[in-house]
């Protein structure tokens, strides 16, 4: 008998462990759960508070107008809205510059600037940097690139530089698809931004999209040529941090 209640003392206990466990394996989930929300919702609010400084042009942002904040519970939410607006400010002024520089060389129709949820972009289209099914850069695009290098290094953030192709097949020797000549143009024209003094090439990387994400139909020759291009983007830092992982 006392061997009997022994045994169903010890399979009560275990039943006690299991619930026991499984409790503290649905906290961990829970927690990771709200970790995760939390980042998400982090990163968010930092490309809000960007856009706003954008639209507004002004020190009263979210987390810095006067009074108490309307985010509440968040430790360091003020200390990143003020820092999203100096970015803000410090991007709107590399915008400017580069919108110069193009300017000043006449390329007001073939690159263009403008500024997305992602950071400042720089446009160019293809036929300005290489020949057709060419990824080697025409010596006259190379002062443009520098021009726009020395730009480039007056802000800290890091660039992606980006190069499409359009629908048209390619299969050459140095090039048997599009994929491999649009990442072609886009190293190439990292290595020229590279050469520029003073610019950190450790903030630069590359991508080759090939005929995919275009800007016009590539049903026309005009469409083609749009969709041929090489675009700079200049990445926020809350951006930067998710697309390529670099943290402070």
């Amino acid at each position: 008998m006392w061997e009997e209640e022994e045994a169903a003392g010890e399979a009560g206990m275990l039943r006690w462990l299991i619930t026991y466990a499984d409790l503290i394996t649905l906290l961990l989930a829970f927690f990771i759960i709200l970790y995760a929300i939390s980042r998400t919702e982090q990163i968010k609010f930092s490309q809000l508070s960007a856009a706003l400084a954008q639209k507004f042009d002004s020190n009263s942002i979210v987390g810095q107008s006067p009074g108490p904040s309307i985010v509440t519970g968040q430790s360091g939410t003020h200390t990143l809205a003020l820092s999203n607006v100096t970015e803000q400010k410090s991007l709107s002024h590399l915008e400017e510059a580069l919108k110069r520089a193009i300017a000043q060389a006449g390329l007001a129709k073939k690159v263009t600037v403008a500024t997305n949820l992602r950071g400042v972009e720089v446009s160019i289209n293809a036929a300005l940097l290489f020949a057709p099914g060419s990824a080697l850069v025409n010596p006259s695009a190379v002062a443009l690139l520098m021009k726009l290098g020395t730009a480039l290094k007056a802000v800290p953030n890091d660039i992606e530089v980006s190069g499409y192709t359009d629908s048209t097949p390619i299969h050459s020797k140095l090039f048997p698809s599009n994929w491999q000549l649009s990442a072609m143009r886009a190293a190439n024209v990292v290595y020229i931004l590279a050469k520029v003094p003073g610019i950190d090439a450790a903030r630069m990387s590359i991508a080759g999209f090939s005929r995919y994400h275009p800007v016009a139909s590539n049903a026309t020759s005009t469409g083609r040529r749009l969709n041929r291009r090489v675009n700079i983007l200049v990445l926020r830092h809350t951006v930067a941090v998710v697309a390529i992982g670099n943290g402070p």
